[in-house]
This record gives C-alpha cells, sequence and structure tokens, in this order.
C-alpha cells in the first residue's frame, strides 16, 4: 500500500512539474512575442516621428509653415525623439524661437483675446521670427538632411523662402 502511495505521489510530482514547466515555456514564448511586438511598434513610432520632423522641417523650408508655428511643432517632436530638451543643445534657434512663443495664444484661443492685443503680440512674434530666421532655416535644414525628404515633397527640396520676414 506505501508503494502505491509513493507511485502515486511520484506520478503527482512529476505531473505538477511538467505542467510548471509548461507555464514556464508559456511564459518565455509570451515574453519573446510581447519584445518582438514592443520592437515593432517602437520601430512604427519612430518611423512616424522622424517622418513628422522630416515634413515639418521641409515646410520650414518652403514656405508653407511660418517660423514660430514650425518651431513649436518640432520642438514638441525632437522632445520625443530626444529625451525631453536634450535636443535643445542640437538645435538651440528652434528651441529658442519656441520658448519666445509658446506663451501667445494660438488657435482658437486667438478669438478670446483684445484685437489690440493680438496686433500687438502678432508684431512681436514677426520681430521674433525675422531675427531667428536664418539660423531656424539652418536648422531646419540640418534636420532634412538627418531625416530625409518626405515621399511626395522631393521636387520642393531647393526651394528657399526669401520672403518669411
Amino acid at each position: 500500500m506505501m508503494a502505491l502511495l509513493a507511485i502515486l505521489g511520484g506520478a503527482v510530482v512529476l505531473a505538477l512539474a511538467g505542467y510548471a514547466g509548461w507555464l514556464w515555456w508559456c511564459l518565455l514564448a509570451q515574453k519573446r512575442e510581447r519584445d518582438t511586438h514592443n520592437a515593432t511598434v517602437l520601430a512604427e513610432t519612430e518611423a512616424d516621428l522622424a517622418r513628422s520632423i522630416a515634413i515639418i522641417a521641409d515646410s520650414l523650408l518652403t514656405g508653407e509653415l511660418n517660423l514660430s508655428e514650425g518651431a513649436i511643432r518640432l520642438k514638441v517632436l525632437l522632445d520625443h525623439w530626444y529625451s525631453p530638451a536634450s535636443g535643445q543643445s542640437d538645435y538651440p534657434s528652434i528651441y529658442s524661437l519656441f520658448l519666445s512663443t509658446s506663451t501667445m495664444p494660438r488657435g482658437e484661443e486667438r478669438a478670446t483675446w483684445p484685437k489690440a492685443e493680438i496686433r500687438r503680440l502678432d508684431r512681436e512674434r514677426e520681430m521674433l521670427e525675422v531675427a531667428a530666421k536664418d539660423s531656424v532655416l539652418d536648422e531646419a535644414a540640418r534636420l532634412r538632411e538627418r531625416f530625409g525628404v518626405p515621399e511626395g515633397r522631393e521636387g520642393l527640396v531647393t526651394a528657399r523662402p526669401e520672403t518669411l520676414a
């Protein structure tokens, strides 16, 4: 009787050990799958971010986007590309223009401000853009070199607006 219980106990231990091994194997497979998925999502996110940076830099260089709006958008994207504010040393003019204009009302918020104040802020913004124009466009050109020309915008590469002032 004791021998039968010992054999039965051993079988239970072996069954539980096999089940534990199977669960461990499933956990490893799940971890590999999750790591692969995370790597894919990260690569897609970085590609989208790089494409967005390239489009905005190119839009600045072709005059489709004014300098302060481009600086605001690029600063946010660069903070996601680098750790927050670490892109500041590579692109100081973009960050400087962002800091100078980020408190000014944009979009729907502008409609709630007095017109005289909006005109004053627009003049101030335009003066900041004139002062930063060359350095911001140089940094935008460096960004376009680094991230490439976005697909479909190849013909716009040589355009550099002279009317942003």
